[in-house]
C-alpha cells in the first residue's frame, strides 16, 4: 500500500508514519488511510493460530498556507491520531483545524516528550527502602522525573499517561531500567552487605505486552553484572491480572534471567490468591491505602492477614506510605520486613543515593 515515491518510517514505539506523494484529493487520502487500517486488521497466521491487530490512523493533507515548518504535517497527523484513539481506536481520523486548539498544550507536551531522552531531560531518582529490623537502607525504588526546560520538574503522574498513550513508555522504561542497574552496580561494588542492596523499577503495560521485555531484561542484567535477584521489576496487580496466563510465562522467564519480581500496589485490585501463588514474585508491596491508619489511629484489619500470608508464601513484604517513626514500629511488629515512605526520606538524586550508601559515582 505504501510504494515509491511514497515513504514509510517508524516514528517511535508502535507508531509509524507514511508520506503519501502525488495526491491532494481528500477523498483519495481518506480511502488510502482506511485501506491501511483494514490491511493491518487482516488476521495473521501464527503457527496453527490467528492473531488480529487493530490500528488507529490519523492523517492530514499538506497545506502550504498552514504548514510552514518541515514537521507541521506530521504534527497535525499525530493530533488526528490522538483523536482516533479517543474515539475507541480501529478507525481513521482526518485532521481538522479545530483539533489543534482543543488540546494544544497536551500535544505540545507529547512533542517535547519525544525529544526528552535525546536532550537528557529525564532523570532517575531513588526512594529509600528500609529494613525495619535495623533501620538500614536495604534498597531503593527507581522513579522517573522529567526536567522540562519550560515547565520545570514533572512527576510521573504528569507525563507517564501521555507516554503510555504515545508508546514512548517503552523507551522511557528501558532508560529507567538501564540507569537503575548502573547505579545498583556501583552500590554493590562499594558496599559489601548481605543480602546485597537492591533496586526496583516499574514496568508498564506496554512493556509487559512486548516480547522484547525479556530481551531487554537479559541485556541489562548481563551488561550491569548486578547480583542475582537484586534488579527487581515492579508490576501492578491490575497489570498482571489483565492476562494471567501470558504474565505467568513472561515472569517465569524474567526470573530465570536473574531479575527479581515485585507485585506493586497489592490490595488495590481483585486478584485471586490462587493466582498469586502461581506467579514467581519474591516481593509484595502493600499499597499505602492498607497501611495508613484511620481517623481513630487503627490500621485496616486485613493488613495483618496480608503480611502473614506473604510470609507463609516466602515473599518479602514492603509496606508503602510509612510516614512516621510510629508507623515503622507498628509495621515491624506486624511482621513487615521492609518499608518506604516519607519517614525514611524523599526520593534522592543518583548522587545523593550514592552518598547515602557510601558508593562512588556509577561508571558510564
Amino acid at each position: 500500500l505504501v510504494k515509491a515515491p511514497d515513504a514509510l518510517g517508524r516514528v517511535s514505539g508502535d507508531r509509524f508514519g507514511a508520506l503519501l506523494v502525488g495526491g491532494d484529493d481528500v477523498t483519495t487520502l481518506a480511502a488510502r488511510a482506511d485501506a491501511i487500517r483494514r490491511a493491518i486488521a487482516a488476521p495473521i497466521a501464527v503457527g496453527d493460530r490467528e492473531a488480529s491487530l487493530t490500528a488507529s490512523v490519523g492523517w492530514a493533507a499538506f497545506d502550504p498556507a498552514a504548514h510552514r515548518g518541515r514537521d507541521d504535517p506530521l504534527k497535525d497527523a499525530e493530533i488526528a491520531l490522538a483523536f482516533a484513539k479517543r474515539g475507541g481506536g480501529d478507525h481513521a481520523e482526518a485532521f481538522r483545524a479545530s483539533m489543534r486548539t482543543s488540546g494544544a498544550d497536551r500535544f505540545s507536551l507529547a512533542s517535547d516528550l519525544r525529544r526528552a531522552l535525546d536532550r537528557r531531560e529525564m532523570r532517575v531518582v531513588f526512594q529509600p527502602i528500609v529494613r525495619l529490623e535495623d533501620r538500614a537502607i536495604a534498597g531503593f525504588e527507581a522513579l522517573l522525573r522529567w526536567e522540562h526546560p519550560r515547565l520545570g520538574r514533572l512527576a510521573p503522574s504528569e507525563f507517564v499517561p501521555l507516554a503510555e498513550e504515545t508508546g514512548l513508555i517503552v523507551e522511557l522504561g528501558l532508560f529507567a531500567m538501564d540507569q537503575a542497574a548502573r547505579e545498583l552496580r556501583a552500590w554493590q561494588h562499594a558496599v559489601d552487605v548481605r543480602p546485597p542492596l537492591f533496586v526496583s523499577v516499574n514496568v508498564s503495560s506496554r512493556q509487559m505486552l512486548r516480547h522484547d521485555l525479556i530481551a531487554d531484561v537479559k541485556d541489562v542484567v548481563a551488561r550491569s553484572g548486578v547480583a542475582r535477584g537484586t534488579l527487581k521489576l515492579e508490576l501492578t496487580e491490575s497489570l498482571v491480572m489483565e492476562n494471567p496466563e501470558f504474565a505467568a510465562q513472561v515472569l517465569a522467564r524474567v526470573r530465570e534471567l536473574g531479575a527479581g519480581l515485585a507485585l506493586d500496589d497489592f490490595g488495590t485490585g481483585h486478584s485471586s490468591l490462587a493466582y498469586l501463588q502461581r506467579f514467581p514474585f519474591d516481593t509484595v508491596k502493600i499499597d499505602r491505602s492498607l497501611v495508613k491508619p484511620d481517623a481513630r489511629g487503627a490500621r485496616p484489619v486485613i493488613l495483618r492477614s496480608i503480611v502473614a500470608m506473604c510470609r507463609d508464601l516466602k515473599m518479602a513484604v514492603v509496606a508503602e506510605g510509612a510516614e512516621s517513626a510510629s508507623d515503622a514500629v507498628e509495621l515491624a511488629q506486624l511482621g513487615c520486613e521492609f518499608a518506604q515512605g516519607f519517614a525514611f526520606g524523599q526520593p534522592l538524586s543518583a548522587a545523593d543515593a550514592r552518598k547515602l550508601v557510601g558508593a562512588k559515582p556509577a561508571a558510564a
